[in-house]
């Protein structure tokens, strides 16, 4: 690939380019600390080296192998708090059941509560482990470094489970997941009122909630026997985008602006890769911007993510969104604010830390469905290169402005 002439200047080029990249990236899925995201690694690490960037390294770092594992021992736990309210007040006698169901429940609460808010948990290390890595590169400036933005895009894919196979099923996840997910939450005030007020139809409502819990253990524990998503809009569109604006750049350096470009591993199940990250260059980094690139490449429109994250809300920072709102302008530019529960991107990670930070998404307008999310039908042969070029334009305008 690096002996094909391109116009480095020409977005319709580089999206040409970004496409080529995704072909090879996304022939098959990359899940989470897999050797095929170790590929995948390898590969852009490879095509970054041969643009003649000699900054370039893999950072190795432990990080989950399943986010639905986690799912799984969470809402198991869910379960064994409803049977132990249903089944052992007639051999145990009601407060010691009501006592065992109020502490598996809030062990549950505890897990999930840090989980999703990005804090360390009690068994997160007993959970399945494997190696995975960052390819991290430099292109330094023509002048002299007064300012730093970090491009980031994340190398491995999801499982394509059930519940994201057609977009009425997303359509039906978003709302489940919200109430399973709270519904733990909630379960430990409607048993305890059934059991201090006896009125049961406190206990009825908590177990309408584990039909709930039983169908996200369900899929938690079934998740995991399917195939990953081959990923080329959920994120190989975003790697090929990267790695064509690093061809750009290292044809036509910006002046002050140093550009880091971080291919992360692990987003689908934890975030580990971003963590790894900024564990390790966070202090050289604590006054950059982050662009993070998701699901680029398919769509009438981009827009960026305004608030996101898992229960706990990250917003991004008012200097930046002004930015990207008046760069983006010409582009019609829209904010997009995540679900509660069900979807968040590396960027909950990074605003949690307080790096300013941003995430790009492209998206059909009219349509509020993310274009083949976590899809067995997510292939390169679906993606749009007007899409990928628009995401180029915009994106070159963004590092411009901000070199200024």
């Amino acid at each position: 690939m690096a002996s094909i002439q391109i116009n480095t200047a020409d977005p319709a080029s580089l999206a040409q380019r970004a496409l080529s990249h995704v072909r090879i990236i996304a022939k098959t899925g990359r899940g989470s600390t897999t050797p095929a995201e170790k590929q995948a690694a390898n590969y852009v690490q490879a095509q970054l080296e041969n643009l003649g960037i000699t900054d370039v390294e893999q950072q190795p770092f432990s990080g989950e192998r399943s986010l639905w594992l986690f799912v799984a021992l969470v809402l198991g736990l869910a379960l064994v708090g409803h049977a132990a309210y249903w089944l052992l007040q007639g051999p145990a006698g009601k407060i010691p059941a009501i006592i065992i169901t109020v502490l598996v429940f809030g062990l549950s609460s505890y897990l999930i509560w840090g989980k999703f808010t990005l804090q360390d948990y009690p068994l997160q290390n007993l959970l399945p482990h494997g190696t995975s890595q960052n390819v991290i590169a430099k292109i330094i400036p023509a002048g002299k470094t007064q300012r730093r933005v970090v491009l980031v895009a994340h190398l491995d894919s999801h499982r394509a489970v059930f519940w994201f196979a057609t977009d009425t099923l997303v359509r039906i996840f978003t709302p489940l997941a919200i109430v399973t997910i709270f519904g733990v939450f909630l379960a430990i005030p409607l048993y305890l009122l059934a059991a201090i007020t006896g009125v049961q139809v406190f206990a009825w409502i908590g177990l309408f909630l584990a039909i709930f819990h039983f169908l996200g253990w369900f899929t938690g524990v079934t998740a995991d026997l399917g195939p990953y998503s081959p990923g080329a809009n959920d994120n190989a569109s975003s790697v090929g985008t990267v790695l064509a604006i690093a061809e750009r750049l290292k044809a036509q350096p910006l002046q002050k602006t140093e550009i880091w470009l971080a291919f992360t591993g692990c987003e689908e199940t934890s975030g580990d890769g971003a963590l790894a990250f900024i564990k390790n260059y966070g202090e050289q980094l604590k006054d950059a911007v982050f662009i993070n690139f998701e699901m680029v490449g398919i769509g009438n429109a981009i827009s960026y993510i305004r608030e996101e994250g898992n229960i706990s809300r990250y917003t991004i920072p008012p200097e930046l969104e002004a930015t990207i709102r008046e760069v983006g302008q010409s582009f019609g530019m829209q904010s997009a604010n995540g679900p509660m529960v069900g979807a968040a991107t590396e960027c909950s990670i990074l605003l949690k830390h307080k790096y300013k930070a941003a995430c790009i998404i492209a998206y059909r307008q009219g349509c509020k469905q993310l274009a083949e999310w976590h899809r067995l039908t997510d292939i390169p042969d679906h993606l749009e290169l007007s899409s990928l070029e628009r995401v180029q334009k915009f994106a070159w305008e963004l590092l411009c402005h901000l070199d200024q």
